[in-house]
């Protein structure tokens, strides 16, 4: 079902390549896990992967997970269908909002339900509804895995670019309505609908050096994207130019400090969680 679009960046080749290049540093800086190891993966053999964007991720669990003796279905579904590959192979993908029911033919047809970065697009009340459509997506005993750059990255002590961040963010998307502390809502809310062996998990980039140019990259592209765009929308200044100029002088900050050996770590949240096997008696 199609619905209004909240993506905050633009969906064209370059945000493509963006979000590509921003899948690899999450992977690394999870330990190498597309999938976490509580998940057992010989179990799997459908895969949902929302906010799919390019579909790089389930890309990538495809090429880890396939063999030839087992037959496994790869489903991504996004608001848009603007950055779907042009070329799925077998992979399928549909255009779906996650805070409405999914069509019935997905009812109870998913091992793993995968999530990733919504923070700037779900409206606290909207998680509820979010995880009662995957609930209902996926079969009994399947997994959520759901993962967010939230308000502990960019509470990190010691790097004033992400003090700023975290006063912009926090203003900008508290005025839309939105949760900034997504991954603690996210377990809380799949905690109370029933999910069992539910988990928050936080993931450093700051033990992997050879993560650190990569991470100052995405940062950058942080401030100049969503950061200009949460200054303008939620009124902090007056013009695109201006929030354009703003963010640059913050970029330029961050270069700077980065040169002086002040380079800010990411932290990923994930939050996993299995669907009881059976419905909890009355």
């Amino acid at each position: 079902m199609a619905a209004q679009d909240k993506y905050c960046f633009e969906r064209d080749k370059k945000e493509s390549e963006r979000l590509d290049a921003q899948h690899h540093v999450l992977v690394r800086t999870s330990g190498n896990t597309l999938i976490h190891p509580s998940i057992p993966v010989e179990d799997i053999r459908s895969v949902a992967d929302i906010a799919t964007g390019t579909g790089i991720w389930l890309r990538d669990l495809k090429k880890s997970l396939d063999t030839p003796q087992v037959d496994r279905y790869y489903h991504g579904f996004d608001i848009s269908s603007e950055q779907f590959p042009e070329n799925p192979g077998t992979i399928q993908f549909s255009v779906q909002d996650l805070t409405v029911p999914f069509p019935q033919e997905h009812w109870g047809r998913y091992d793993l339900v995968h999530v990733r970065l919504l923070v700037a697009a779900l409206e606290e009340p909207d998680y509820k509804a979010a995880i009662a459509n995957i609930s209902k997506i996926l079969k009994r005993g399947g997994y959520l895995q759901w993962e967010e750059i939230d308000a502990e990255t960019y509470l990190t002590k010691g790097y004033p670019v992400l003090s700023e961040l975290y006063r912009c963010f926090d203003y900008g998307l508290t005025a839309e309505g939105k949760c900034f502390r997504a991954s603690a809502k996210i377990y809380e809310e799949t905690r109370a609908a029933g999910f069992v062996g539910v988990e928050r998990l936080c993931y450093g980039s700051h033990k992997i050096s050879d993560l650190r140019y990569d991470v100052e990259e995405r940062l950058t592209a942080i401030i100049r994207t969503l950061y200009a765009f949460l200054l303008l929308r939620s009124k902090q200044v007056d013009t695109a130019e201006v929030a354009s100029q703003e963010a640059e002088k913050l970029a330029e900050k961050h270069r700077r400090q980065c040169a002086e050996g002040n380079s800010p770590p990411l932290k990923l949240m994930r939050v996993v969680g299995q669907k009881p096997l059976y419905r909890p008696s009355l």
